[in-house]
């Protein structure tokens, strides 16, 4: 190649013949042969050999970058002997490494070789600021044309106009020039005197405006008929969902993870707690009511523990069962909690169900329960398994149909202690009560609130435990069943003493005279308030006797 540019740069100097040089001797006859045309050969061919060199130039540097990326040092010495020795070969490819040069991959990802080795990155290998500006700018441009998801701040989408409505507002913006302000501007001299630089300009008068295009006649038209028809709803109906959150947004809600700690009052504290195991912190205080019931409050900044209405659990009077029902802070009713008892003659001590295999030779009387969760309609959501008495586990699942009796499972209570009864009051080191660990199948769409299942499946294991304080031998319990049966026999008095009352008030009036002077002040009040009757009846004629009258 050097040759050739030596070669070049002598056929394209000055001829001298002075020299003594034998090459320009012996080219001494050829030159009126090549003549004006000398030139240009010698340039093409020049043009040529510098793109072989660059072509071979750029083919090297690759060379160089792929075997110092890939720790490819032994192929680089044949890679760029076979460079040099081949330039047209290597000017044939310059093309196709442009192109893969426009694009280049990501520094430090794995190549692959010609031969089918795979390149692994280097140690010293790291991204380019030029590469994450090329990154960050294709982010920037799929976000700009990519749509925002839907969230509960977007506007409301404004609704479809009637047909009627459509035609009496079909209208075109036109430019108004006779403004009042316009108007008013023609003789105020003081438009012309610059203002101060500090002053407050007035604002500027709309001169766009809406003219209607519709004749008047149509426009009485469409009016009419858009008074007379039905109207399209103003804004979406909201979902069930929306409603929902809406309602209970006006109750306070809890925050708490998949487990729960239901606590008894103790060491002279009257509520108890609902705790989180994992950090001890308190979600909702509970006390029980006179009525056999439950209060359930969360605690408040300014009037102390317990103060803000959660919810409340009471029992309603019912002859043959025990219902009760879970109620928010707006004393809306959202659970309706029924109470089984089952009494099995004979069964072993420690036997939970007659499906295993369990020690027949100590049996005795047992005594189950089972809570049924259900809605205000009376539909059932979920229930516990049916338990014994002094049993350390429940499980709370999904109601099902008969063909699968055991629903999917929501939640796990296990008794923590070694206690019965109403000794989890007792003031220990470890407070004592259940825990309450929930599964996946238990997220609902309205979380910490009473509607939540989670929340009332602690409400109804809250509820169990405090009723097991004062249960009988016979396994019911007697906890405010005084208060219901004094609610009951205190309205049957009433009742009795309004009926007294009633009959006496009459014996007195029939007495004294007293039912005659009333009968005539209502028929007076009758007279005064009431439309009176007409005193001459008009009759109507038939066809008959108005001929025999004629």
């Amino acid at each position: 190649l050097k040759q050739a540019k030596r070669f070049a740069s002598l056929l394209t100097r000055p001829v001298s013949y002075t020299r003594g040089s034998d090459f320009f001797h012996g080219m001494r006859g050829c030159m009126p042969f090549l003549g004006r045309h000398v030139r240009f050969f010698v340039s093409v061919f020049a043009c040529w050999c510098a793109s072989a060199v660059d072509a071979a130039q750029g083919a090297l540097r690759e060379t160089l970058r792929i075997g110092l990326s890939s720790n490819a040092r032994g192929k680089r010495s044949a890679l760029l002997s076979a460079a040099v020795a081949a330039p047209e070969a290597s000017a044939a490819a310059a093309p196709q490494g442009a192109a893969e040069a426009a694009v280049p991959p990501a520094p430090g990802a794995s190549t692959e070789a010609s031969t089918g080795e795979l390149i692994t990155p280097l140690p010293n290998d790291t991204i380019s600021t030029e590469y994450w500006s090329k990154v960050d700018a294709a982010i920037s441009l799929a976000g700009r044309v990519t749509k925002p998801p839907s969230s509960f701040n977007d506007p409301v989408p404004t609704p479809t106009p009637e047909p009627w409505k459509k035609v009496f507002q079909a209208s075109e913006s036109v430019i108004v020039v006779d403004t009042p302000l316009s108007q008013a501007n023609l003789n105020n001299w003081e438009l012309a005197t610059p203002m101060p630089p500090n002053a407050v300009k007035a604002p500027a008068e709309q001169t766009h405006r809406s003219m209607s295009v519709v004749p008047y006649d149509m426009q009485i038209g469409a009016r009419i008929m858009y008074g007379l028809s039905e109207k399209n709803t103003a804004t979406p109906p909201p979902s069930q969902a929306i409603v929902d959150e809406t309602f209970v947004a006006q109750c306070p809600m809890l925050m708490f993870s998949n487990q729960l700690a239901v606590r008894a009052p103790r060491c002279g504290n009257p509520y108890g707690e609902w705790a989180d195991p994992a950090t001890d912190r308190v979600v909702l205080r509970w006390k029980p009511t006179e009525q056999g019931g439950l209060y359930f409050g969360v605690d408040s900044a300014l009037s102390g523990q317990g103060s803000v209405t959660f919810a409340d659990f009471t029992e309603s009077f019912s002859i043959n069962r025990y219902i009760f029902d879970l109620y928010n802070c707006l004393k809306v009713k959202r659970y309706t909690v029924e109470e089984a008892i089952v009494k099995v003659d004979q069964m072993a001590a420690k036997a939970y169900s007659t499906s295993l295999d369990h020690d027949l030779s100590g049996t005795r009387e047992a005594i189950f329960y089972e809570y049924t969760i259900k809605h205000p309609n009376g539909s059932a959501v979920a229930k516990t398994t049916l338990f014994r008495m002094d049993q350390d586990m429940v499980n709370f699942t999904w109601f099902s149909d008969s063909e699968s009796p055991v629903g999917q499972l929501i939640a796990v209570a296990t008794r923590t202690g070694h206690w019965k009864r109403d000794q989890w009051r007792q003031c220990t080191e470890n407070p004592r009560g259940w825990d309450l660990t929930f599964t996946d199948a238990a997220n609902f769409n309205t979380a910490a609130s009473v509607q939540d299942l989670r929340v009332a499946a602690a409400a109804v294991l809250n509820m169990m435990a405090y009723r097991d304080e004062a249960v009988g031998k016979d396994g019911f319990q007697h906890v405010g069943e005084g208060s219901l049966y004094w609610s009951f026999l205190s309205v049957i008095f009433t009742l009795l003493i309004i009926s007294v009352c009633f009959m006496v008030a009459m014996v007195v009036c029939s007495k004294k005279g007293l039912d005659k002077k009333m009968k005539r002040f209502c028929f007076r009040l009758e007279q005064v308030l009431l439309p009176k009757r007409l005193s001459v009846l008009r009759h109507v004629l038939s066809l008959t006797s108005f001929q025999k009258f004629i």
